[in-house]
C-alpha cells in the first residue's frame, strides 16, 4: 500500500494567522490570558488546523495533484500546544482508480505521540470535456444587418458552446462579466437596456444551480422558492419583453429545460430546480401567443444529463450509469446541443413556437 509522510513547524504566529483567516476566534485558541485560567494552562490549536494538515496530505501527496476530497474524519487525541514539529502521515487504505481511502494521523516529530488520528475519502477531479462535436458549417445565422444573438449564462458550460457556434454574432451575458462577456448582475433588469444591434435571438442557458433539500426540509422557504422559482421566472420574462422590443422579426427566444422536470430515476432529489424547470411548456404557450402579436417566436429544449457544465463533477461511475440510458451509449456534449440551438435560432419556424423539443436521445428514465 501507498504511504506518505511530510513535517510542519506550527508556531504560535500560525495560530493566529488561522484564527483571523477562519475567523474562529475563540478564546481558548487566540487569548493567552484566558487560556490560562483553563485546564489546559495554554492556547490550544484549532482543530480545524489539524483539517487542513490532511488536505495537504491528500492534495500534494496521497493522492495528489487531482485529489478531489470527498469526506474527513477526525478525532483529537491531544490538545496540541505550540510551539511544534509534527509529522503528517497516510497510508492509502483502497483506490480503484475511480474512488479511495487513506488512513491518516498527525504526531509530534520529536516525541512521537500521537496527536491527531483520521482518514478521508477522496475520488479525482479532472479537466473539462472540449467541446469536441460542433456544427459543420460555422456561417453566421441566418439575420440581417447587424443582428445578434444574446447568450445569457456564457460563462458557463454550455453558454460558452453557444457563443462559439454564433461566432462574432454572439453576445453572452453573465452576471459578472467574465471570459469576455457583458456584466448583467441583475438579469431580471435586462429589458431596461438598450442593446446597439437588433437581436436576431436570445439563447437563455443561465439558471440557479440545483438545490438539494427536501420541499418540507427547507430551512428559508421563502427565499429559497424566490430564488429558485420566482426570480428564474422574472428573468424570463424580461427577455421575453427584450425579445418584443429589441429583436428583429422573426426573432426567437430559446429557453433550456431539463429532463428532471419529469418523474425519473433522480427521485425528485432537486425539487425545487425541477418544480422551476416544469414550468417551461406551460410557459412557452403562453409567451408564445403574446409573442406573436410582435412577430417574435419563443421555443424551449429539454435535456438530459450532457457532458460538461453543471455536470463536470460527476464521476466516471455515474458518468457511465447515464450513458447507459442513451440509445447511443455515450453522453451528448456542449457542441452537439449548442449545435441544435443554432438551428432553432436560423429557422425561426412558426410551428416551433411554444413548442418544447426533446433533445434528450431517447435517454432512458
Amino acid at each position: 500500500m501507498a504511504s506518505a509522510s511530510f513535517t510542519a513547524e506550527i508556531t504560535d504566529r500560525d495560530r493566529l494567522a488561522f484564527g483571523e483567516l477562519s475567523g474562529d476566534r475563540n478564546p481558548l485558541h487566540t487569548e493567552s490570558a484566558y487560556a490560562e485560567g483553563t485546564q489546559f494552562g495554554h492556547c490550544v490549536l484549532h482543530g480545524a488546523f489539524s483539517a487542513g494538515l490532511l488536505s495537504r496530505l491528500a492534495g500534494m501527496h496521497l493522492p495528489g495533484s487531482e485529489c478531489l476530497l470527498h469526506g474527513m474524519r477526525l478525532q483529537f487525541v491531544q490538545p496540541v500546544f505550540l510551539p511544534i514539529k509534527v509529522i503528517v502521515e497516510g497510508q492509502m487504505v483502497s483506490d480503484n482508480g475511480i474512488v479511495g481511502e487513506v488512513k491518516a494521523s498527525i504526531r509530534e516529530a520529536e516525541s512521537g505521540r500521537l496527536l491527531v488520528e483520521g482518514g478521508y475519502q477522496f475520488g479525482y477531479h479532472r479537466k473539462k470535456h472540449p467541446i469536441t462535436r460542433q456544427i459543420e458549417d460555422r456561417a453566421p445565422v441566418a439575420c440581417t444587418g447587424r443582428a445578434i444573438v444574446l447568450v445569457t449564462g456564457a460563462s458557463g458550460g454550455l453558454g460558452r458552446a453557444v457563443c462559439e457556434i454564433f461566432g462574432d454574432k454572439a453576445l453572452g451575458i453573465s452576471r459578472a462579466g467574465q471570459d469576455g462577456s457583458v456584466a448583467v448582475p441583475d438579469l431580471g433588469e435586462i429589458d431596461q437596456r438598450r442593446f446597439e444591434s437588433p437581436l436576431a435571438g436570445i439563447v437563455h442557458c443561465a439558471w440557479p444551480r440545483p438545490d438539494n433539500d427536501g420541499l418540507l426540509s427547507l430551512p428559508d422557504p421563502s427565499n429559497q422558492v424566490e430564488y429558485h422559482i420566482g426570480r428564474p421566472l422574472q428573468q424570463v420574462l424580461a427577455l421575453a419583453r427584450l425579445l418584443r422590443d429589441q429583436g428583429e422579426p422573426g426573432a426567437t427566444l430559446v429557453l433550456v429545460g431539463s429532463s428532471f422536470a419529469q418523474p425519473g430515476r433522480h427521485a425528485w432529489r432537486m425539487p425545487l430546480y425541477s418544480l422551476s424547470k416544469s414550468l417551461l411548456p406551460n410557459l412557452l404557450k403562453m409567451l408564445a401567443i403574446e409573442l406573436a402579436e410582435s412577430n417574435h417566436r419563443v421555443t424551449g429544449i429539454s435535456l438530459d444529463v450532457v457532458r460538461g457544465g453543471m455536470n463536470s463533477g460527476l464521476g466516471p461511475v455515474s458518468e457511465q450509469a447515464h450513458a447507459d440510458r442513451s440509445i447511443w451509449g455515450e453522453l451528448p456534449d456542449m457542441g452537439e446541443i449548442a449545435a441544435q440551438v443554432a438551428w432553432i435560432i436560423a429557422n425561426p419556424g412558426r410551428l416551433l413556437s411554444g413548442a418544447m423539443v426533446d433533445l434528450t436521445s431517447a435517454a432512458m428514465p
